[in-house]
This record gives structure tokens, C-alpha cells and sequence, in this order.
């Protein structure tokens, strides 16, 4: 919804009457002016980036639809630095994580406050790196920035120490989207899980699913067969720091979705990517410059990649599966026991 347009207009001499309609009408696009405002509790400035902030706070706001939340949270240490005070209020999932990776830096708000007296100005997370300019590119690049708690830490350790029948421990993460990667005649998520047959069959590797758990009767046929060691603690985690210091304790995570490959580099957990999102697209004929493909290599050197992407082409998806299977039979084979 726009205003209309507003023509300029020879002065006329108004009643009383009009200037109360006038008045109304004012109001009433205030109202809608708030409506429309991805923010429309918080009347504080937008900050776009420059200008004299290191006496201002400034007040980060994450949305829940934020696709490459985790990726963004790295920009909030930087922005710390920038200002001198740093406040986000965001999704419940992600607080507990914040606080405890910078919550000596940032200040982590349940709800937006009512009362913004004490902030200069806002910004949404999304918008944070822009602002920032070229030093948000830099910051943390390739290092990581997440912390988890020692205690929760522990906790997933000897959960993991006592269920797990083979001690190179793998993250699988991204299941929920395998139907957009399963081939035509396979349509139920229980058939799109067997695409990934090949890396199931490695043998010596426990396997944690990570993300979304599928719910009702599709979900609970979505089942690997008895031979794989698969260790679905997915109901368990109550939010993203949970997640996060299961994905602390494992040896590898291998992910179909851009989010937990950015949980686990956050983490310093090395990480392959599948690109079942570059699928996905390349089936609505739109490209995707964040799942570029990377030519295979051989087992030797898959195996130190930090970073395993699928090819662009939806035919090489067997492939793809099949070449991250046999690095991954190096890794465990290789594989003494290292702890992180």
C-alpha cells in the first residue's frame, strides 16, 4: 500500500471542519505507516552505516525470517566495537547462544524495550552487514565466533560418549529439505533419505541428524535401516545453543542447508556442504551464488576440505553423494579417536 501521491494545490481557506478531517486522515496513515514498518514498536533512527558512533548504542534487531540469521550473528562483535553500547533483540532460539558467545559485549533483550530512551539507533540484522561496510567482510573470516557453555557441553559429551557405537561422531543436518533432491519416483521423505545411502553405508560412523525432526506418519518411517548407528536427539534441543553444543562435540557435520554449515563454522566444526538449496533452485531456472559448484577431487583431498558442495547440475547429485561417501571412508578409516 502506498499513499497517494500528493499534487500540489492552489491555498484554500479551510473550516474548522476540515482541518479535524484532516487531522483523522494524518492519523489514520500514521497507523498504516506502523503497520507496514518491519519494526513498527521501536521509533528509533535507522543506522545505515558511518558517522560518529562510538559514544551511541545502538539497538539490533533480528527477525525470525532471517534465512542467514547464524552467518549474521558474527557482525554483532563487530558492531560492539563500533559503539559504544550494543543491544539485539531477537528470536527466542538464538538468545541463550548470543549470551553466551558475546554476552559480555552485547546486550541480549528478551522483547523490544518500551521505553528506547536509553538507544540512539536501530538496525536490522540483516542490514548490519552493509552498514558496516568492508570491515564486517573481514571479521572472524574463517575463525570461529560462537562459544557454547562447558556445562551443556559436558552434558552432550557423555550423552554421546555413552550411545555412540563408533567414536567418529557425524552430523547430518538438512533432511527436512531432501525431498527437493530426491528424484521424481521418490516422492515420501522415508525414499529421499535413501539418496544418502551411500554415506549411511560407511562404515565405523555414528550419525546425528540434526535440525527440524519431521512430525506425524512420514516422519516416523523417515528411518535409516537398523545397520546405521543414527542417533536422533533432535526432539532434545530445545534451541539453537543445545543444537549448538551437540555440533561442538562432533567430528564432522555434512549439511544439505547453509545454516548449520555456518552453526558449525561458527563453532570451528569443520563442515561439507550438499547443495540441496542450489537444487532447489536450479528447478525454478534462478541461480544461487552462495552454492557455487566446486569441481570433485579425489578421497585424499576431499577428505580436507573444509567445504563439500554439490554440483550444479541436478544429474550430478548421485555423484556428488557418492564422491562425499568416499572421503568420508578415508576420514574413518583414518579416524584415532581424536576428541574436540
Amino acid at each position: 500500500m502506498t499513499k497517494p501521491l500528493q499534487r500540489a494545490v492552489p491555498p484554500m481557506t479551510s473550516a474548522p471542519g476540515d482541518a479535524i478531517a484532516a487531522n483523522a486522515i494524518a492519523h489514520a496513515w500514521a497507523k498504516v505507516d506502523a503497520a507496514l514498518s518491519p519494526h513498527p514498536n521501536c521509533p528509533l533512527p535507522d543506522w545505515t552505516g558511518g558517522g560518529d558512533t562510538l559514544h551511541q548504542h545502538l539497538l539490533i534487531i533480528g527477525s525470525g525470517n532471517d534465512n542467514e540469521l547464524v552467518s549474521q550473528l558474527r557482525h554483532l562483535d563487530t558492531a560492539s566495537a563500533r559503539f559504544g553500547k550494543v543491544g539485539f533483540v531477537g528470536p527466542a532460539s538464538t538468545r541463550r547462544l548470543i549470551e553466551w558467545s558475546m554476552g559480555e559485549r552485547v546486550v541480549v533483550l528478551s522483547r523490544m524495550p518500551r521505553d528506547v530512551s536509553d538507544w540512539d539507533l536501530r538496525c536490522p540484522l540483516g542490514s548490519l552487514a552493509r552498514a558496516l561496510g568492508p570491515q564486517a567482510t573481514h571479521a572472524h573470516a574463517g575463525r570461529p565466533f560462537l562459544r557454547v557453555a562447558t556445562s551443556t557441553a559436558r552434558h552432550w559429551r557423555d550423552r554421546l560418549a555413552a550411545a555412540a557405537q563408533h567414536g567418529f561422531c557425524v552430523g547430518l543436518a538438512g533432511l527436512d529439505i531432501l525431498d527437493d533432491v530426491a528424484s521424481k519416483g521418490l516422492t515420501s521423505h522415508a525414499a529421499s533419505l535413501m539418496t544418502l545411502a551411500p554415506l549411511l553405508r560407511v562404515p565405523g560412523v555414528s550419525w546425528i541428524p540434526l535440525g527440524r525432526p519431521m512430525t506425524g506418519p512420514e516422519g516416523a518411517h523417515a528411518m535409516p535401516p537398523e545397520s546405521v548407528d543414527w542417533i536422533d536427539w533432535r526432539t532434545d534441543c530445545d534451541d539453537l545453543a543445545d543444537e549448538a553444543s551437540l555440533i561442538d562435540n562432533l567430528d564432522l557435520v555434512i549439511t544439505l542447508d547453509a545454516a548449520h554449515a555456518d552453526l558449525a563454522e561458527g563453532l570451528g566444526v569443520s563442515a561439507w556442504r550438499l547443495g540441496a538449496a542450489r537444487h532447489a533452485a536450479s528447478r525454478h531456472g534462478r541461480g544461487d551464488s552462495h552454492w557455487e559448484s566446486t569441481p570433485l577431487a579425489g578421497p585424499d583431498e576431499l577428505a580436507d576440505w573444509d567445504a563439500f558442495r554439490l554440483p550444479a547440475t541436478e544429474e550430478d547429485w548421485p555423484r556428488a553423494v557418492n564422491a562425499a561417501a568416499k572421503a568420508l571412508k578415508a576420514m574413518a578409516t583414518e579416524f584415532q579417536g581424536w576428541t574436540r
